[in-house]
């Protein structure tokens, strides 16, 4: 089976990593696949039918779209990773999930609502984790004193309001504990047209570092050591429909590197995080205070989360199980995907 992969133009997308990341491992699986990221090529292959399979990154980008794709259908398997429940209300996303043969998805909780809008079959699968890059670091390497507490976002600059519904928990503990913030991912006005708010943000906390985003290369040479020596990661997230497709791609390479974690209560944290086990989860002010307070204060606990994180990535979402779960979605409905 000749299979296209389109991915998104932008590398600086976690989308567009994690695409490559699956493309990759099915390629040393031995899957025939070409990962297409020009436009002029998707385009080309679109009209020349030149394959049995398209793999698309989400709906969006030129070449992935309803009336771009539509009269493939039945002549092509169309298969959508939509990794984020965004566009819901737009005809032309639903449009085109309609068209495909199957959707894949990060989560149950995004997998349950997409079947109010379409009939189209949707898997749940999980992102392909970074095994190389991303090296556990044992607890006992960590002495910062104080300790560090670290927020990050690919685009930190539209999840402030994310971050600040904890705003009081982290002011309360660093005035108690003097902790340090360290804030990742800002992008200082440069992309996507969004503005500069580290300022704005500053007010809240003026005790923060700001770190800056970073490509993925530098990234992983300069960003994942600074991270990786932290010694509480923090994953606030709004309930609202559009962090309801998040697929814990971020947090599990936090966990790789055993920095324990606490996140806000939503579907994909849910299915990572075993409160009390191998991290924590809080739902209100109150809630992110104490169980913030008690890694602060116990160090047992850090080791504890550190280790049992590492093992669940080692064990449930080892590499292998990764690419089980993807390939055996897609056959499940394709079953000539080979």
């Amino acid at each position: 089976m000749n299979i296209k992969f389109f991915l998104s133009d932008n590398d600086l997308a976690p989308t567009t990593i994690s695409g490559k990341l699956y493309a990759n491992a099915l390629i040393k699986r031995g899957y025939d696949i070409e990962v297409v990221q020009k436009s002029n090529r998707k385009l080309d292959i679109l009209n020349k039918l030149s394959c049995d399979m398209i793999l698309f990154q989400k709906t969006f980008d030129k070449g992935h779209s309803y009336n771009e794709v539509r009269h493939l259908k039945g002549k092509v398997h169309l298969v959508y990773i939509d990794d984020d429940f965004l566009g819901m209300n737009d005809k032309n996303h639903i449009n085109t999930l309609n068209v495909a043969d199957l959707i894949l998805v990060g989560n149950k909780q995004h997998e349950a609502l997409m079947h109010k809008y379409t009939k189209t079959p949707v898997e749940t699968i999980t992102s392909i984790n970074d095994f190389e890059n991303y090296r556990y670091i044992p607890f006992e390497t960590r002495n910062n004193n104080p300790l560090i507490i670290s927020w990050q976002q690919s685009l930190a600059d539209v999840y402030i309001s994310d971050l600040l519904s904890i705003k009081y928990p982290l002011i309360n503990l660093h005035k108690k504990y003097g902790i340090r913030l360290q804030l990742y991912g800002w992008h200082e006005g440069k992309h996507y047209g969004k503005p500069d708010n580290r300022r704005f943000v500053s007010k809240y906390f003026p005790f923060a570092e700001f770190i800056s985003f970073m490509p993925y290369d530098s990234y992983i040479k300069h960003i994942v050591p600074k991270i990786a020596m932290t010694d509480i990661f923090i994953v606030p997230y709004l309930d609202i429909p559009d962090r309801y497709g998040k697929a814990g791609f971020g947090l599990k390479r936090i966990m790789m590197l055993g920095v324990p974690v606490i996140v806000s209560d939503i579907g994909i944290h849910k299915e990572i995080i075993q409160d009390g086990v191998n991290g924590y989860i809080a739902t209100t002010a109150d809630e992110w205070y104490q169980k913030l307070k008690e890694l602060i204060t116990q160090s047992e606990l850090r080791k504890k989360f550190s280790l049992t994180s590492r093992n669940l990535i080692d064990t449930k979402y080892s590499y292998d199980n990764c690419v089980n779960i993807f390939i055996d979605a897609i056959k499940k409905y394709i079953p000539d995907f080979k």
